[in-house]
């Protein structure tokens, strides 16, 4: 399922364009302070591989695959957003399988949960959290855990996920700077700001509206570079691009 964007590339040049996404700027890493940041959370950014062919009954095409979440090396994305969006990189399948995405507070309750549709196509694909989630509260930690699983009996392993999101406020003028801004200097903003799940969701959208996209697929390989996950990501993202919805989603909690 491919999604549409509104956004219009302004005309501009690749030296220019390169300025504005600040790729001189040594690290593309979330710039908050606090200590929970800087010494990061456990999580699992990259399943765990099965070095073996995949039984006969398999969804998984290929076990040398991997499911990946597009995340900074501290499992921790923080964003202004109450709803944020979520990317990963996905295995090529086919095939019944069961994906869900999974949302806990601090003291580990379960208060949403989604089972994801998602195309058998290996590529980028995205997740918005859905306005029938719970709101993420300023300033708390939030685990999330996506995980994928072929769901006709087969021996294949559960491919899983974990990571955290952390809501953060941003100054308003800050905020002011952003909205005025174009897309191509919005990246720059974010980063500065800290907001891992808004620079991410700008660039891969920019790049999937530009036809002549040199300088976005720098600034994608720097991104990678950032995170360490540079030969887990396909650099070729343009045409695998897609976007994951919930089927079935439950509010297990009613508040934080």
């Amino acid at each position: 399922m491919k999604s549409t964007y509104l956004i219009k590339l302004l005309p501009v040049t690749v030296a220019s364009l390169l300025l504005s996404l600040g790729i001189s700027s040594p690290s593309f890493a979330n710039n908050v302070s606090s200590d929970g940041v800087r010494q990061g959370l456990p999580g699992r950014r990259i399943s765990g591989g099965v070095r073996m062919e995949p039984p006969a009954d398999s969804c998984f095409s290929d076990f040398n695959q991997s499911l990946v979440s597009i995340m900074p090396r501290n499992n921790l994305g923080t964003t202004s957003e109450s709803h944020p969006t979520f990317w990963f990189s996905m295995p090529e399948t086919s095939g019944e399988k069961a994906v869900e995405f999974q949302l806990m507070n601090e003291s580990d309750d379960l208060i949403y949960t989604a089972q994801v549709n998602v195309s058998d196509a290996a590529g980028l694909s995205e997740f918005k959290l859905p306005d029938s989630a719970p709101a993420l509260a300023m300033n708390e930690n939030y685990k999330w855990v996506f995980s994928m699983a072929c769901n006709n009996g087969s021996r294949s392993p559960v491919l899983a996920l974990q990571g955290w999101v952390r809501r953060v406020e941003i100054a308003a003028d800050v905020s002011a700077q952003i909205m005025a801004a174009s897309p191509e200097d919005q990246i720059a903003l974010y980063r500065s700001a800290g907001l891992w799940h808004e620079q991410i969701s700008t660039l891969l959208n920019l790049r999937r509206q530009s036809s002549e996209g040199m300088a976005l697929q720098i600034a994608w390989s720097d991104l990678m570079a950032s995170t360490g996950l540079t030969s887990e990501v396909s650099d070729d993202v343009l045409d695998q691009m897609s976007v994951v919805t919930p089927s079935v989603d439950t509010v297990t909690l009613s508040s934080f």
